[in-house]
């Protein structure tokens, strides 16, 4: 079910499962950065989101300005808020080495403010989805 889109997001939740989906393409302005990023905690905590896939493959690149609001951010009030045994599975294309330092970035700041935060990098969604689904 498509719960969320705008022109580099889209966001879907699985309520069965307590997961949220994000698809991010191209190269995010920061109004749909921010929006999007927004709407996914508001989505999160509606649904008591336990599970995190974040499809990166068609991703250009984050600014890294928005990134450092994420992490200041965003990050803070979403640790504070949302279950700490979440798992995050994070898809990429082996070619865009961009997200992935974008993506290490992130992770390894809620790493430090949640500890009991599980993260894998995965080139296909199936088998993040598959990953996300086998544990609790």
């Amino acid at each position: 079910m498509k719960t969320y889109q705008n022109e580099h997001l889209t966001i879907l939740v699985d309520c069965g499962v307590h997961l949220l989906q994000q698809t991010w393409v191209g190269l995010p302005s920061s109004e749909n950065f921010k929006n999007g990023s927004q709407m996914s905690f508001t989505l999160a905590q509606r649904h008591q989101i336990k599970r995190w896939l974040i499809d990166l493959q068609a991703l250009r690149i984050f600014n890294p300005v928005d990134l450092h609001w994420f992490v200041q951010n965003w990050l803070p009030n979403a640790t504070l808020s949302l279950p700490h045994a979440m798992r995050v599975a994070i898809v990429l294309s082996d070619q865009n080495q961009f997200a992935k330092l974008g993506a290490d970035l992130i992770l390894r700041a809620s790493g430090s403010m949640n500890e009991r935060l599980t993260s894998c990098y995965f080139t296909d969604t199936d088998s993040a989805r598959q990953w996300l689904l086998l544990h609790n």
